[in-house]
């Protein structure tokens, strides 16, 4: 089998910051430009079909002056990162880039060497200015509160999950002989918390939409994975070359091959058809819906959208995880993503056997129990998840200011 092998070269502006030698190297260029190279096999994504999650962009040492003993930098210091989530999420500011396309149409087999091809031995076509959300060496996360689309979608879930909370004691107490029968404010305390999730998921949608990943390194980046997947690259452009501006959208698609925008697409689909289950177990929508509702009724409008909805929140929080993961099969437990995926995963099991276990409510007090169960511990794990979201959000990187001279 053969393969493409090529090289993209990177161009940034670096904001001064006063650091270390290794960072001075870095800083010292700002009124200068700082040349990054990076290789197919630097791009990483749990699945082949799409777009990568991540990427590392090293920057060119022979371009960075010599410290003292005429020694520079290594390339371990001198790596540039980029993540799809934390560009969602916008953890890190957009910095100015410039991105030349070096990929060349070279084919080696697999049995070769890996090593990337010498730059010079690569044509290239011309620079594209873009932005990019890079995490650079020099790059410092602090707490800092934007009151952007991410902070409301970790707020508002909080918020969600907390209405589940309530939700599950009103429900769960009075099974272990604490409390009366609080029914009726447990299904209005479920319709909040449905609707919060529905709002919650509508704005990751959003969030996911806008993040604009497949102009955030040009054509070129994609147009060499568009070879590598044997996808002729002038058609590519031909194709993208049509939405080089980008304003916010409340609606709309974007790419599915975009691992972040599908699971957050899943997410508000799984949310819509949960919340049908919420409306419908209101009180008098469904006759004597807690005591001896028509049974076939019951079944296909509140517990079966439960059933549906949670495999959907259990589809999306396995993505995002992958999201965040160099490889489909092992865990990144150093990303907060990573957790919150985790956790949401936790509560929509749970939200989903609360629903399978509804079906036989009625004729069984211990299913019936298992089944409230599920939504009261499910809805602590979302909380989790929830809270972990907002930590992840409230840690950026300040925004980066550039002189008329960087500019």
């Amino acid at each position: 089998m053969l393969r493409l092998q090529g090289v993209l070269t990177f161009t940034t502006i670096m904001p001064h910051k006063n650091h270390d030698a290794s960072s001075t190297s870095l800083t010292s260029m700002s009124r200068t430009k700082a040349r990054f190279i990076t290789y197919h096999t630097q791009l990483r994504r749990p699945f082949s079909w799409f777009h990568p999650t991540r990427a590392e962009f090293r920057q060119d040492i022979q371009q960075l002056p010599a410290q003292q003993d005429n020694v520079r930098p290594s390339l371990a210091v001198l790596n540039s990162t980029w993540n799809s989530r934390a560009s969602r999420k916008r953890r890190y500011p957009p910095k100015p880039i410039q991105v030349k396309d070096r990929s060349g149409g070279e084919r080696i087999a697999d049995d070769e060497s890996s090593e990337p091809p010498s730059p010079q031995r690569v044509p290239s076509n011309g620079w594209m200015v873009t932005e990019q959300r890079l995490k650079h060496p020099s790059s410092e996360l602090k707490v800092h509160l934007t009151w952007d689309i991410s902070f409301w979608v970790a707020v508002v879930f909080i918020l969600g999950s907390t209405a589940w909370i309530v939700n599950g004691f009103y429900l769960f107490l009075p099974l272990v002989d604490i409390g009366g029968d609080h029914s009726t404010a447990a299904s209005w305390w479920g319709f909040a918390g449905g609707t919060l999730f529905e709002v919650g998921s509508y704005l990751m949608y959003v969030e996911a939409l806008n993040t604009e990943h497949d102009q955030l390194f040009g054509p070129a980046l994609w147009g060499l994975l568009s070879q590598k997947l044997g996808q002729r690259k002038d058609e590519y452009d031909e194709k993208e070359s049509g939405n080089k501006t980008h304003k916010f959208r409340w609606i709309g698609f974007g790419s599915f091959r975009d691992l972040g925008f599908l699971a957050c697409f899943i997410q508000m689909f799984a949310a819509t058809i949960f919340w049908v289950s919420t409306i419908t177990g209101l009180p008098h929508v469904i006759p004597n819906l807690t005591t001896s509702p028509p049974v076939a009724i019951a079944d296909v409008f509140y517990w079966s959208p439960q059933v549906v909805g949670g495999t959907g929140f259990i589809i999306s929080s396995i993505l995002l995880m992958e999201e965040v993961q160099k490889s489909w099969w092992k865990p990144n437990l150093k990303s907060l993503g990573w957790h919150v995926g985790l956790w949401n995963l936790v509560g929509a099991i749970g939200f989903t056997l609360c629903g399978a276990l509804g079906y036989g409510a009625l004729s069984s007090s211990g299913v019936n129990y298992q089944s409230v169960l599920s939504t009261f511990w499910g809805s602590f794990a979302f909380e989790i998840g929830s809270v972990i979201q907002l930590w992840e959000t409230l840690w950026r990187e300040p925004p980066v200011t550039y002189s008329n001279e960087q500019a």
